[in-house]
């Protein structure tokens, strides 16, 4: 074979294997690299980094936001970050969060329950029902009540998995059965609860007055309902994070046929999701008779089940099931009621707040679409 001379002139449009990319020659003498990829786009790169750090650390970016909307209404109204005001912003962040713990485990298995509204009020009633009528004490009649909101959840379970019924068909059906039974047997009156220390004062009884210090014992009563939640978040994310029953919960989310072949009995594990959440959305509604002093028979209703489903979403909870995490849907919780009582400082009037909810879920489940692209694409 002959070997090329290094001088020899190369005549246009001719091409000449030089290791490792193949070169063409122009008719202008200029040589272009065939076999370079071509220069990716750097805003392009920067928003795929930016979501590879959002798929390994889901909650960064909506806790993110909860900081920046702490900071935008403290710098609107100084009063946002009072003691009192704090105090109101973390009960409703207790009492959302609660219930949106169990919401995060039900959603993660690709179900959904809008009962949990009716459960928050009929709990408490019953409980305080049995305490004045048959003089049951409230630390018997208590637990009671929660049983009732876990049989609420065995039933929605039960319907939705047996009987093949979509949960958001099974448990819509539920929260009106719910509703009226609760508001017939209350004579649509609410019912005061008696005083029982220290039950009232362990579980939600708030004597935190404008008088009184931040940290005194007063002052820690008037974060319960927080106390109680983060108690709760904390059990749950180490269930869903260290123990078989939360792989196997978020394994029946994210591939329903591969769980089963494997032998996840993905029946039970949903109907103990919906259990769980039963008796969460029952604790809620104790701990918020307690605090308020009453039940009320419409206590609840269907908003506090969408804020805890919006609570859920904007944490990081896939609707379509298989990732989720408790603690993103306790921060989803915070930035809810951030919402709803700053707007309302400012002067807003308190469906507005609606609006901003809706763009914020929105926004999340946008985001969450696209963490969940980069997740399969990177292994993440």
């Amino acid at each position: 074979m002959a070997e090329s001379d290094p001088g020899a002139r190369v005549g246009p449009d001719e091409d000449v294997a030089l290791s490792p990319h193949l070169v063409r020659v122009d008719p202008g003498g200029a040589a272009a690299d065939l076999g370079a990829q071509p220069r990716p786009w750097q805003g392009r790169g920067a928003l795929d980094s930016a979501l590879v750090f959002l798929a390994r650390y889901r909650e960064a970016s909506i806790a993110s936001v909860a900081i920046l909307l702490v900071a935008y209404f403290q710098f609107r109204n100084s009063v946002f970050l009072s003691a009192s005001e704090l105090s109101v912003v973390l009960r409703d962040t207790g009492r959302i969060g609660l219930i949106a713990a169990g919401t995060v485990l039900v959603m993660i298995t690709a179900e959904i329950d809008l009962s949990v509204g009716g459960t928050f009020a009929l709990a408490p009633y019953l409980m305080i029902l049995m305490n004045t009528s048959w003089g049951w004490s409230m630390w018997l009649t208590a637990p009671i009540a929660i049983l009732v909101g876990v049989g609420v959840g065995l039933i929605n379970g039960l319907i939705s998995v047996r009987l093949r019924i979509p949960s958001l068909i099974t448990t819509l059906g539920t929260f009106f059965l719910l509703s009226g039974l609760t508001v017939t047997i209350a004579h649509s009156q609410p019912i005061q609860i008696q005083t029982e220390e220290p039950f009232n004062l362990i579980f939600g009884e708030n004597r935190f007055g404008p008088l009184d210090s931040l940290f005194s014992w007063h002052g820690l009563t008037g974060f319960t309902p927080i106390i109680w939640t983060l108690g709760i978040v904390v059990v749950l994310t180490i269930v869903l994070s260290r123990t078989a029953f939360g792989l196997h919960v978020i394994s029946t989310g994210s591939n329903l046929l591969a769980a089963r072949e494997i032998g996840v009995r993905t029946g039970r594990i949903k109907i103990v999701t919906f259990m769980i959440l039963g008796g969460l959305a029952a604790l809620a509604g104790l701990i918020t008779a307690a605090e308020s002093g009453s039940a009320a028979p419409d206590a609840g209703g269907s908003t506090l089940t969408r804020y805890a489903i919006a609570a859920a979403v904007i944490g990081g909870t896939a609707l379509t099931g298989g990732s989720g995490t408790v603690i993103g849907g306790l921060i989803g919780a915070f930035v809810v009621a951030c919402l709803n009582n700053g707007l309302v400082l400012l002067g807003a009037q308190a469906t507005q707040s609606d609006i901003y909810l809706g763009v914020a879920i929105v926004v999340a489940m946008i985001l969450n679409v696209q963490v969940d692209a980069v997740r399969l694409r990177r292994k993440v």
